[in-house]
């Protein structure tokens, strides 16, 4: 292979792809601006968040697991005894197997000292009677504890009745997610708006360059008439300058025209993420008849369809389930425990240096009683909010419906506009050939021909803004009555 020819011919390859036109249509260039614009990935996240959310919210029916330690070192052991104690030591025969107590009269000699006096139970000096046996229990020796102390576990609760709270604040958890969709349709509604009025607005700039073009070759060729007349003596040299101002003013016009292409271009690029400096053909044209409004309910299409109200009424509903959520704090709540636990020292064992460990289970509840108004106050602060939630849902139906009468009427008004913009057009064209063939024949001054071929430009210029505005404001209608 040669390596030297493939190095000068990769240069060339890209020279030629970045000079390469692109063309697009208007869908694909909305399909472009939704894949790529920010604030739609953004609200795509949002959205992802809020799933998530919504699926941590409904784990709060589940019962929740947990894993506990501990681990403490103490200077002293417990001690069980005040003092050195000694305790009397009784027969198994003073037992009464009946009721299992103490009965000292069963067996008082082996039990009591006698006196051999009176024949009696011996008495001490406080008049309590003198056991035969007794057994002595040294406090040093009856310490329990150790310094190193373990403690872990496992344990489980589950909820069973806690005043709906949690099925209340699942579904706040599901209206954030409805209202996160909501707020995605709303963005892209706006991008593809953007879309849509940048796209016209080159196709539109694209006429207007071809409409100066089509001026200034008008120029032209009354410069050369002219020059022509001049040079025969039967104009002078004034008519000849006031053509050459109006083709310089004309020049200035079309390089504004092409700037203001590019500049709309590149504002095209940017919405649909294509490099700035990219060359883009569009395929679609201004439509050369008048768009008129369909006949719709548009005001019942937006109230229905609108993802604005439709976040209002997700709104309302989160309103409307904090308020249960405060009511629940008046109710009790009811739920179920398992443990499992593990000690060392054992406690099963005489404590003795080892695990020893323990299961339970149990069913607690918890009644609330009184908290200085705490609850109530909270529960009317709720019902304040959902007011709010409801008042600015109806604020919005109001605003809508007046945004989508403006949207009808805008409508009417550009096809009019575009109406008689086509008859203008229509006279000033007959008025420039009218006056074109007046002019050479010698009947009209150079200054009559000059006006009408400015009338002839100022009618198409008007015409193409007002199709530009009557396509525009189609889809402005469609965009406020939600179908867009």
């Amino acid at each position: 292979m040669n390596y030297k020819l493939f190095f000068y011919l990769v240069p060339l390859f890209w020279f030629f792809n970045a000079g390469a036109q692109q063309s697009l249509s208007l869908e694909e260039c909305k399909s472009m601006a939704l894949e790529h614009n920010y604030k739609i990935r953004i609200a795509a996240e949002h959205v992802g968040a809020a799933n998530d959310l919504s699926k941590s919210a409904r784990t709060a029916f589940l019962p929740n697991f947990s894993a506990n330690g501990m681990y403490t070192r103490t200077n002293r052991q417990f001690s069980l005894l005040e003092n050195d104690m000694i305790i009397p030591v009784i027969p198994f025969s003073t037992i009464n197997p009946e009721t299992g107590q103490f009965d000292p009269n069963l067996d008082p000699a082996n039990t009591f000292v006698m006196n051999p006096i009176s024949g009696g139970i011996l008495l001490d000096k406080d008049g309590n009677p003198v056991f035969k046996n007794y057994a002595w229990l040294p406090k040093d020796q009856l310490k329990i504890g150790s310094k190193n102390t373990f403690i872990g576990g496992v344990s489980m609760f589950q909820p069973i009745y806690v005043g709906g709270k949690i099925r209340e604040l699942y579904k706040i958890s599901q209206y954030g997610e409805n209202i996160a969709n909501s707020n995605k349709k709303v963005e892209q509604s706006e991008v593809l708006y953007s879309v849509e009025e940048a796209y016209w607005r080159v196709v539109s700039l694209q006429e207007k360059v071809k409409m100066v073009e089509s001026y200034q070759q008008l120029l032209v060729n009354l410069s050369t008439d002219l020059e022509n007349l001049y040079s025969e003596g039967i104009i002078i040299k004034n008519d000849l300058l006031k053509v050459q101002v109006k083709t310089n003013e004309v020049n200035l016009n079309i390089l504004k025209a092409k700037n203001g292409l590019s500049l709309s271009r590149m504002a095209l690029c940017q919405l649909t993420g294509l490099p700035l400096s990219s060359t883009i053909v569009l395929t679609d044209s201004l439509s050369q008849t008048v768009q008129l409004a369909p006949e719709m309910a548009y005001t019942d299409s937006a109230l229905v369809l609108r993802a604005e109200l439709e976040a209002l009424r997700q709104g309302v509903n989160i309103a409307n389930s904090s308020v249960k959520v405060m009511k629940s704090r008046y109710l009790p709540n009811v739920g179920l425990t398992a443990n499992y636990m593990l000690m060392n020292p054992n406690p099963y064992n005489g404590f003795a240096e080892e695990f020893g460990g323990d299961w339970n289970v149990g069913v607690g509840i918890n009644i609330p009683i009184y908290h200085w108004n705490d609850r109530a106050h909270t529960l009317s602060a709720a019902r304040h909010e959902q007011k709010v939630a409801e008042l600015k849902l109806q604020e919005a139906k109001e605003m809508i419906s007046l945004q989508v009468q403006q949207a009808i009427f805008l409508a009417s008004e550009t096809a009019k506009k575009v109406i008689m913009a086509e008859e203008n057009l229509k006279l000033a064209e007959e008025n420039l050939k009218v006056t074109t063939d007046s002019f050479n024949e010698g009947m009209v001054k150079t200054t009559d021909i000059l006006e009408a071929q400015a009338m002839w430009h100022d009618a198409l210029s008007e015409l193409i803004d007002a199709r530009m505005e009557n396509q525009l404001s189609i889809v402005n209608l469609q965009k406020v009555a939600g179908s867009f």
